[in-house]
């Protein structure tokens, strides 16, 4: 079995791969900020039912944006389980929508800072450790959004679009290895609590130069996010993280959408091409055979 670390496990997609994961044996480390305050209650219902269903589920505080809360993290961790970690899951993620104009440069900038520089500060944290046991598996979830572009959810799908694309130049940087980089890229799962947890815009005033269609568009984006009866169960991307947790080291695809409806063939396709025009330019420059 594998030690596994989650990020963003208090909820949503986070928590259901802990307890997907951990009922199929794994050894899960749960990671997510403010453990003792306000995911206290969250973090003693996780080990409790990890007790329940004698699962092997740790607790562990780790905040993606700050350098030392990782490092300390990943350190605890790694003393655990004799340097062993197997798999990463960047899952932590945060929403700021509205009108671009709408957002401070501080508000894209934290989008950015838990999306892409979190995932990046995660990975470069594990990876001397896969390299060392020349094996390991690093996954993120982005979204369809990274690939489908809406008003109103713009700095989020950029957030998420770059957080696609480091991922997989990963998998072409690290294919002589025995590590792989993967990407998991849902759709709209309103039984989560993204939107729900969404902050505000900071400067709504600057929406009023959009007129009516700004309410158009906020109806449409509301019931992207408003559960149906003929909505996805979200724990099918937790069910699907987990098959790719036990699919063979380069036996993977780079990318994995779900859910995404009309949209999946759409993303597939933009996936193929944009992966099948990579590998052309990298045997044209020799870099792969």
């Amino acid at each position: 079995m594998k030690k596994i670390i989650v990020t963003g496990s208090s909820s949503g997609f986070g928590l259901q791969t802990v307890q997907t994961l951990a009922a199929k044996g794994h050894t899960v480390y749960a990671t997510m900020r403010n453990v003792k305050t306000k995911n206290s209650a969250t973090a003693n219902q996780l080990l409790d039912w990890a007790k329940e269903n004698k699962a092997d589920v740790k607790v562990v505080e780790l905040d993606v944006t700050s350098d030392q809360s990782v490092q300390e993290a990943i350190t605890h961790i790694a003393t655990e389980t004799g340097g062993q970690i197997d798999v990463l899951i960047n899952n932590a993620g945060n929403l700021v929508d509205g009108f671009l104009e709408t957002l401070t440069t501080k508000q894209v900038e934290w989008l950015f800072q838990v999306h892409v520089f979190g995932v990046d500060r995660m990975n470069k944290a594990v990876l001397p450790y896969m390299h060392k046991q020349n094996s390991g598996l690093l996954l993120v979830v982005t979204s369809g959004l990274s690939r489908l572009h809406l008003p109103y959810l713009g700095a989020y799908s950029a957030a998420k679009a770059a957080a696609d694309t480091l991922a997989e130049t990963l998998q072409y940087e690290l294919q002589e290895t025995g590590i792989d980089s993967v990407i998991v890229q849902p759709g709209a799962y309103p039984t989560t609590d993204l939107f729900r947890n969404r902050a505000e815009a900071e400067k709504p005033d600057a929406e009023k130069a959009y007129g009516e269609f700004a309410e158009k568009v906020k109806r449409g984006i509301s019931n992207l996010f408003t559960p149906t009866p003929q909505n996805s169960d979200s724990t099918e991307v937790a069910r699907l993280i987990a098959q790719i947790v036990d699919t063979p080291a380069k036996q993977r695809k780079t990318w994995f959408p779900i859910g995404l409806g009309e949209g999946q063939p759409v993303v597939e396709s933009i996936n193929d091409s944009i992966g099948g025009l990579s590998q052309h330019l990298q045997s044209a420059l020799g870099i792969r055979n």
